[in-house]
């Protein structure tokens, strides 16, 4: 997919939004970047919230500047602000919490704080988030490796002690009731992949979970476009 495509979509089409189905996570580079510059055209300001293990932060990998763990870093100046990409459900990182925000002047909301404290706390903080900074659109872009690997084990790199799949749905459910998801997308699910060692039990585990947050995703973004 190619980001001319992308823009000639919504140049087209303001009203309408793309979901994207991966794959590896930077395919969301291309469908963030002309998402954002897309409402920016139109005078809206849009977040976005990334479901993650990882912070996808980096400056560049293995020599290569664009790819799965560096798409994020290069759409924070499409962005309003920085903080305007909130990441939920971090936990594999050589680097602490506040060197990712201090950095890169991100939001982020680790596992480890969800599965501490409750999810409600992390609601009521990014929902506030939203709407002290009059965000008024919403793209969601959700790596299957958020989950806890005893859910989903069929992905690249499959993280333990992650969100569970009601915390994703009551924090999306939370988020569509106060700001319209006008694009999404659902990344890394790779049914051949199996840290688990049970096979097809665990393909069919980790796609039931991407399938209901992809249809709450897609029921979502039918209401708003």
């Amino acid at each position: 997919i190619t980001e001319d495509v992308l823009h000639d979509f919504y140049a087209a089409f303001p009203e309408k939004g793309i979901f994207g189905i991966g794959g590896d996570h930077s395919i969301s580079y291309p469908l963030t970047k002309a998402y954002l510059q897309a409402k920016k055209k139109q005078g809206k300001r849009a977040a976005i919230i990334h479901f993650d293990a990882h912070t996808d932060l980096l400056v560049e990998r293995l020599g290569i500047d664009y790819c799965f763990g560096s798409w994020c870093t290069h759409i924070l100046d499409d962005l309003h602000e920085h903080h305007h990409l909130i990441q939920v459900g971090i936990r594999s990182s050589g680097k602490p919490k506040e060197h990712w925000e201090s950095t890169f002047g991100v939001k982020q909301h680790w596992a480890h704080e969800v599965l501490e404290q409750g999810v409600e706390p992390i609601i009521e903080n990014i929902t506030k988030q939203l709407k002290d900074e009059s965000i008024e659109e919403l793209y969601i872009s959700f790596d299957i490796d958020a989950i806890d690997d005893s859910y989903a084990a069929a992905t690249g790199t499959p993280e333990p002690d992650g969100l569970m799949p009601e915390h994703a749905m009551a924090i999306l459910k939370a988020l569509a009731a106060v700001c319209p998801i006008t694009g999404a997308d659902m990344m890394e699910i790779a049914p051949f992949t199996d840290s688990s060692g049970r096979g097809a039990e665990s393909a069919e585990k980790t796609l039931k979970v991407g399938a209901e947050i992809s249809a709450f995703l897609l029921k979502e973004m039918d209401k708003n476009n």
